[in-house]
């Protein structure tokens, strides 16, 4: 009789206990470099289309555009943890993988230092590692520099979705995060991406310009960007003070966010 009560409370803490993933499915740039920097990147099976670093992603199997995932691709790959950033869809997709079987993982994606320490901490406890998630986070939020918003020059990001296609990045994006993070004020006062004027460039008048990387390769280069007439009278494009960010590390706010904004720090002559 003990034997067999023995043996029935063993099958029951097996059923209920919880066990370490190893076939990890991530989705989202920041998810995925959280994974790694968290030392469980072997144990990722497949990413989507912007997770683009480390080095390692480059020779993983790719489900798409994080917004425009199919269920087959993510089930082909048989994971036991799907990690996916808040902004990842469609929700009916998401909606389907948990039907059969496999329930997200919801990262927030809030494009702060504290947001980024709560998607530390989110992918930590899926990961059964929330010890090392509180470091990592530690560690990277200590690397930040305090935000200056009322100091420093005015700064301006922009995006393009076409050659001549210009946006701003406004109040409340990733791009007025990262601007404030890295001590400037963001000239352009709309809230979210909005298109650029020639006007509303001119009432903005950036002392400092900022360019995500992946907009070069879009908008035609850098030339064709600082002679575009929308942007060519602003002070900085005048003064040459026009910088090229790293579109992921600038502006994903994943582990090499403090990188980023002690580069553009450097270059601005701003104190660390």
């Amino acid at each position: 009789m003990i034997a067999r009560l023995l043996a029935l409370l063993a099958l029951i803490l097996g059923a209920t206990a919880t066990h370490a993933a190893e076939r990890i499915v991530s989705v989202g740039s920041d998810v995925t470099e959280i994974v790694f920097a968290l030392g469980e990147g072997g144990k990722v099976v497949a990413v989507d289309d912007t997770s683009m670093y480390p080095a390692e992603t480059g020779k993983l199997p790719k489900l798409g555009y994080l917004r425009q995932l199919a269920p087959e691709p993510v089930l082909a790959q048989r994971p036991d943890l799907l990690l996916v950033s808040a902004g990842a869809g469609p929700e009916a997709v998401l909606r389907q993988l948990e039907r059969s079987g496999l329930k997200p993982v919801m990262v927030p994606d809030e494009a702060s230092a504290a947001g980024l320490a709560a998607k530390i901490r989110t992918i930590a406890a899926a990961l059964g590692k929330p010890a090392e998630g509180e470091k990592l986070a530690a560690s990277i939020i200590a690397r930040l520099p305090k935000t200056q918003p009322d100091k420093g020059p005015s700064m301006m990001l922009v995006l393009a979705s076409a050659p001549g296609r210009i946006m701003a990045a406004g109040q409340g994006t990733a791009g007025d995060s990262f601007i404030r993070l890295s001590g400037g004020r963001n000239s352009f006062t709309a809230e979210g991406y909005k298109p650029l004027s020639a006007e509303a460039a001119v009432v903005a008048a950036p002392e400092v310009l900022l360019i995500p990387s992946h907009v070069l390769g879009i908008a035609g280069g850098l030339e064709a960007l600082t002679k575009d007439p929308v942007l060519a009278r602003t002070p900085a494009v005048r003064n040459g003070r026009v910088f090229v960010v790293d579109s992921l590390m600038a502006l994903n706010f994943g582990p090499r966010l403090p990188e980023a904004v002690a580069k553009l720090r450097g270059g601005l002559g701003l104190a660390k």
